[in-house]
């Protein structure tokens, strides 16, 4: 009986080796630092503006699809479809130029790979762990590795930024050779064993609603749809607003790629210790104290960007990363030892699709009356993130402190 059960538990803990180097493959967003820039030369802000809503639409449509088939048909499935269809992904941009169908094919695609990923490498790392008997080590481990995701991530912004200088496609190009990569990482992975799946989708959905009966399950998932455009409101423009601290134009960027990918790469780093370090913040102040703060630094950000274009304020703006980096290693450390192992992903899926939808409509809303107004849209966005801020604040006082789960952990809370 040993003899039959070692092979598994060799290929678990080949996982546990193979994780690190897939969170950093898949973090490898080389084409992030120069994105903006491709798209707004071509299509002008709204037209980015635009894509960018399609794409967070785009995660809304598939996400809990994807949530649903990693839960049913496994992790490491998933997690080869999100690869190849960021292979697809980076072809569409490298190919499409001034094509706004095929860049929005591309946008499709990366949502489709997005939304694979969302929630399944958590639970594929929580559940590789589980199987092996060290589910208490999830928070620090899950740390790490995100910790290790920022870094690779700050070593690709600067190399797309270098790139872009020559031709913002071959920051697509190497994109796609990294994905390919990524690829082959996923067929090393072995699915952690199962003693249940997935239920049809449609009782799969009304079940994970249940969980949010928990009103910390509930304040969580209520914080996880907020996050995302809290995340976010200092993102999307943020290339845009560089061409301004530069007194550039979106045809004439000069050096600003290069700004960029330095920026995107201190953030990156700043985004590697915040997640190193979440679990420990956590721990001691407490998971909602963190997160709400988390929030509040966002709208921080963005107020500052709305107000100044200054390279003074760069050295607040690569704060940006802080929350996107802490806020899901907490979020998927209170999620998973509160769910069954068999409805984390699409738990986690319904939360990402919430707060993507959320945000894309945000997007849209914000587009209709950009033209081609930066500080405008900056505005904007503040007004909005100081509102789900506040949201935050208020929600988290009327929650009742309790947790719902035998392994109830007041500090954490």
């Amino acid at each position: 009986m040993a003899s039959s059960q070692t092979p598994n538990i060799v290929a678990l803990e080949r996982n546990i080796g193979l994780i690190p180097v897939h969170q950093g493959l898949a973090g490898a967003y080389v084409w992030i630092p120069v994105f903006v820039f491709f798209t707004r030369s071509r299509f002008d802000l709204d037209g980015a503006l635009l894509l960018a809503s399609l794409y967070y639409l785009f995660v809304v449509v598939l996400e809990v699809p994807s949530g649903w088939m990693s839960d049913r048909l496994g992790r490491v499935l998933t997690l080869r479809v999100a690869a190849v269809m960021w292979v697809g992904a980076q072809t569409c941009f490298v190919l499409g130029d001034d094509r706004f169908v095929v860049i929005m094919a591309g946008q499709f695609l990366l949502a489709a790979g997005f939304a694979s990923l969302s929630g399944t490498d958590v639970t594929f790392h929580y559940d590789t762990l589980e199987a092996l008997g060290r589910a208490d080590t999830f928070a620090q481990r899950q740390a790490r590795v995100v910790s290790i995701g920022y870094v690779v991530s700050a070593m690709s912004a600067v190399t797309g930024g270098l790139l872009g200088l020559v031709d913002v496609r071959w920051a697509f190009l190497l994109s796609g050779v990294l994905a390919m990569a990524q690829l082959a990482v996923t067929m090393r992975l072995f699915e952690p064993p199962a003693t249940s799946h997935a239920e049809p989708l449609l009782r799969q959905l009304r079940t994970c609603i249940g969980y949010l009966g928990d009103r910390y399950l509930g304040w969580i998932f209520f914080y996880g749809i907020v996050m995302v455009t809290l995340e976010h409101v200092a993102f999307t423009i943020m290339q845009p607003w560089l061409t301004e601290v530069l007194d550039r134009t979106a045809d004439d960027l000069g050096s600003t790629p290069v700004l960029a990918g330095v920026l995107y790469a201190t953030t990156a780093l700043v985004g590697a210790l915040a997640a190193r370090f979440s679990a420990t913040v956590a721990e001691r102040v407490g998971v909602v104290v963190t997160l709400v703060g988390l929030g509040a630094l966002s709208a921080v950000i963005v107020t500052g960007m709305a107000l100044w274009a200054h390279f003074g304020l760069l050295a607040l703006v690569a704060l940006r990363s802080v929350q996107g980096a802490a806020a899901p290693v907490l979020i998927s450390a209170a999620v998973a030892p509160r769910t069954a192992r068999q409805h984390r992903a699409t738990l986690l899926s319904m939360n990402s699709l919430a707060g993507r939808l959320g945000y894309g409509l945000v997007l849209l809303f914000v587009a209709g009356g950009a033209s081609d107004d930066v500080r405008g849209v900056l505005r904007t966005l503040s007004v909005i993130a100081w509102a789900l801020v506040a949201l935050l604040v208020v929600t988290a006082a009327l929650r009742r402190t309790e947790a719902g789960t035998p392994r109830r952990d007041t500090k954490a809370e």
